[in-house]
């Protein structure tokens, strides 16, 4: 088991989705924190504070704020492509031979995913925190920086990786159960631009709440889940709470269960086409 966690530990690494999608996230966060630097320098009036600005106080909330609303899409998309790509070029044929041990595999490769997109999820998050904590350093002030506030932010940069971590494994098992990366990969992103943050947020906010992406946002953030109540057509909505973010990370964690379980009793059975 221990050869195989290695071997599949090796084939993500070697993907180049592994490596591209958060290089271009950190190619993104470079480009917008050199915006702001350009910015602020121009306007004397706007000096960015670390921690009440970008770190939300001794809280810590919103320092990976950037990074959170993204973090589904980038776990998904590496999640789904990983085990999608088996039936692309018709290796995944080849593993449903191994009959005996399919379910050995199928571990080996979620756990393998799973750790891999946490270690990438927490990277992107501390290079984050290293260029917002700069651009306050010479553009404005990090005074009131204190060991509490890393300490919280430390938590929400573990919390970060775990979110992804799981996420990824929802799009494993979701684009295992389909059978189809491309149309797995495609449908989440419809379905996070317009049915979960559109349609359901509106027209179902009880539900809305306990939605994989709403809660995976909210677990790694540390923010509440939050909905909205009353009658949007008529303008009388108020925004309440509706569960802290431990419960959120149960949430995740439930849609993800479901997601691998139903795939692996899928994969365990399927027959060779």
């Amino acid at each position: 088991m221990i050869n195989l966690l290695v071997a599949e530990s090796t084939r993500l690494w070697a993907r180049r989705m592994t490596r591209f999608f958060p290089l271009g996230l950190a190619a993104l966060f470079v480009a917008g924190i050199v915006i702001a630097f350009l910015v602020i320098s121009n306007d004397e009036g706007n000096s960015p504070d670390f921690v009440d600005d970008m770190a939300g106080g001794v809280g810590a909330q919103d320092v990976l704020g950037p990074i959170t609303a993204v973090l589904p899409l980038m776990a998904f998309v590496i999640g789904g492509s990983y085990i999608g790509a088996d039936a692309k070029t018709g290796m995944l044929e080849q593993l449903l031979t191994w009959e005996p041990r399919r379910l050995r595999f199928l571990v080996a490769r979620l756990v393998s995913l799973v750790v891999g997109v946490a270690v990438l999820a927490m990277a992107l998050a501390v290079f984050l925190v290293a260029l917002l904590y700069s651009l306050a350093a010479s553009t404005g002030t990090v005074d009131g920086v204190t060991g509490e506030l890393w300490g919280n932010i430390a938590v929400i940069v573990l919390r970060t990786g775990l979110a992804a971590g799981l996420f990824s494994a929802f799009g494993f098992g979701v684009t295992l159960l389909i059978n189809n990366s491309v149309g797995a990969i495609v449908g989440f992103v419809i379905y996070w631009f317009i049915i979960e943050n559109f349609l359901v947020a509106v027209f179902l906010p009880r539900v809305s709440s306990y939605l994989p992406i709403t809660n995976a946002d909210s677990f790694a953030s540390g923010r509440d889940v939050e909905r909205l109540e009353g009658n949007v057509f008529q303008g009388e909505v108020d925004t309440i709470v509706s569960h802290g973010y431990l419960t959120a990370g149960v949430v995740l964690a439930a849609w993800v269960a479901l997601a691998v379980i139903a795939a692996a009793l899928v994969f365990v059975r399927r027959d060779i086409d």
